[in-house]
């Protein structure tokens, strides 16, 4: 069982979903979420967690909204910040992951562009200045990622979902998360994670009359829009067919009320979410939220009349996430401006995603930016309804990482995973060398084992042509012929009542030695073995005597044994010992061979 991480660094809480992967099983154990530390609350950070470098500009959040002392300034960095509060995500959970994602919201900006070719590689090196040029911007600095959007754009044309990233952002949040022992293999779009676990989660269910329609992902300083349509050869599955990201958000209300009420930051953030756009609470504050958001629900209208005029037809439906889309009244607001439902983005009915519940939460519970008790572990398929539009951006990474959902990233070039292919081609010399060595190694070890092989086999031949001549007095070099041949001749002494001699060197040795000629009263006769050698149906006797009328006397005697068919008596030499007396003494040596079969 492997763990993978999706990570949401949000402006106000970090979401940390814990997703399980068996060999064919995907399980979401738990969403983690803690609030964003204020400036100067917490235990700071190691030493170089974060690195500097372009820390400036994720800092605009906490910029002043123009000169006023009353606006927070504060050197204590968001992402800082972003990282204690994951860090005690990790330390409460004990988290070890193999593989994690992480989101990217404010600093990515999306696009549907439509390229006069089809083809990927060409599509990816063109891409970039096509986007530049619906942007009106140099794109140098950022890091541009697309995907196919799968909708036919006129013959001979193609759709591409683009997306670019701030290529500081990337590293900077790759350099915090660094030294958390956090390398994740994914950056992309928390945007596209949430609509593509929406839209997995209504693949194959969709009506048609519902579609198309629309995801709005309400961010602290990006709005990004995302339309889901039917796909036109696959009933019943969802597409995404429009994306466009919005310069506006959350931030632009905040910096508002601390503007006009005369409040820091942090507080005017906590009276945003504490009031919303209620008349009953504060209707000031409500009239300075409804005035801020002005600018984005203009940009909303331009945007849904470029769509229509485009594919001729208005979504069903308006479906809100994001940290902004729970502020109170602003669901209502967007419905009355835009003459479209509008609701929030919860998933589908009987979601069983995650696994027991330690604990069930309230249906009315909600996080209260500011409280002091904002730690909560969420683990419950209740749990994950209720807190749905801030979880689901996280579950998306986490599940499109574990099952290679669609989503970008922005780990290009320099910035690649160090695993990835981007690093097997920087290492591809190395690599091949390694490999030529590994060849060139197994193929002398191949030629030496033939060789050895060759070896034993012509030793093994001629060790069968020499037994074979012993035992039917013909060489043969055919394994399978001789053991034929061995077969049949046992078959043929059991059908006679005979079995192969089963006669042992002692037996032997004794027989010999009953054999031999009766000693004198001088023990001149004395017999000694030298050397004793039994083959089938043949034995060689090596030895030495007093006399050569002794050996005589012996090859008779053996002669008369039943084994013993034929003794055939070689040269006798003469030798010089030393006697027991120590005087020199001769003796005869000799060499029989005997034919043996007994019965």
């Amino acid at each position: 069982m492997s763990t993978i991480l999706g990570i949401d660094l949000g402006s106000y809480s970090v979401k940390v979903a814990r997703i399980e992967q068996g060999f064919r099983t995907v399980h979401l154990a738990s969403i983690e979420e803690e609030r964003v530390p204020e400036p100067g609350e917490g235990t700071p950070l190691p030493p170089k967690a974060v690195d500097r470098k372009h820390e400036s500009s994720l800092n605009s959040e906490m910029a002043a909204a123009d000169a006023s002392p009353a606006i927070d300034q504060t050197t204590d960095s968001l992402l800082d910040r972003q990282m204690r509060a994951l860090l005690t995500i990790l330390g409460r959970q004990k988290i070890r992951a193999e593989s994690c994602a992480v989101g990217i919201s404010e600093d990515v900006t999306l696009r549907l562009i439509e390229m006069p070719l089809s083809d990927a590689k060409k599509v990816a090196q063109t891409l970039p200045f096509e986007l530049a040029g619906q942007l009106m911007e140099d794109l140098d600095g950022h890091v541009v990622d697309q995907l196919p959007a799968d909708v036919p754009a006129g013959s001979g044309a193609s759709l591409w979902l683009a997306a670019c990233a701030k290529q500081q952002s990337v590293e900077l949040r790759l350099g915090s998360l660094g030294p958390l022992g956090i390398d994740p293999r994914v950056c992309g779009s928390t945007a596209l994670a949430t609509a593509a676990l929406w839209i997995q989660s209504k693949q194959g269910s969709m009506p048609q009359k519902d579609l198309p329609l629309w995801v709005v992902d309400l961010g602290h300083r990006m709005t990004h829009v995302l339309a889901l349509a039917a796909h036109p050869k696959r009933p019943g599955q969802v597409l995404t067919q429009f994306a466009r990201t919005i310069p506006r958000g959350g931030q632009q209300i905040t910096e508002a009320i601390a503007k006009h009420i005369g409040m820091g930051l942090i507080a005017a953030e906590k009276l945003k979410h504490d009031n919303g756009l209620s008349d009953f609470s504060n209707p000031r504050v409500a009239k300075v939220i409804r005035d801020a958001l002005r600018p984005l629900l203009r940009d909303l209208k331009q945007t849904l009349g470029t769509y229509v005029s485009r594919f001729g037809s208005e979504p069903k439906a308006l479906f809100l996430t994001g940290g902004t889309a729970q502020l109170h009244g602003v669901q209502d607001l967007l419905a009355e401006e835009l003459g479209v439902p509008v609701q929030p983005l919860l998933p589908p009915e009987g979601a069983t995603w995650l696994g027991p519940g330690v604990r069930e939460m309230p249906a009315g519970e909600s996080m209260t930016f500011g409280e002091a008790n904002a730690s909560r572990t969420y683990v419950s398929s209740t749990a994950l309804v209720h807190r749905w539009p801030t979880g689901t951006a996280a579950v998306g990474l986490g599940l499109g990482a574990a099952l290679g959902g669609p989503n970008f990233n922005f780990r290009k070039g320099e910035l690649a995973f160090r695993t990835d292919y981007a690093m097997l081609r920087e290492k591809a010399p190395l690599l091949v060398g390694f490999a030529v060595s590994l060849v060139a190694c197994v193929g002398l070890w191949a030629y030496a084992s033939l060789k050895q092989l060759e070896k034993e086999s012509d030793r093994l031949r001629l060790q069968l042509i020499s037994e074979s001549t012993s035992l039917f007095e013909k060489p043969e070099t055919d394994g399978h012929k001789v053991s034929a041949e061995l077969a049949a001749a046992l078959s043929q002494d059991k059908a006679q009542g005979q079995s192969i001699p089963q006669v042992s060197a002692l037996d032997l040795v004794e027989d010999i030695s009953a054999a031999s000629p009766s000693s004198n009263a001088a023990g001149d006769a004395k017999l000694d073995v030298i050397e004793l050698h039994i083959r089938p149906k043949k034995t060689d006797i090596k030895a030495t005597c007093a006399s050569a009328q002794y050996v005589d006397d012996l090859a008779t005697s053996l002669g008369k044994i039943p084994c013993f068919r034929k003794v055939q008596k070689g040269k006798v030499l003469t030798l010089k010992n030393t006697g027991p007396d120590g005087k020199p003494v001769e003796v005869k040596q000799f060499s029989l061979e005997i034919e043996t079969t007994c019965p």
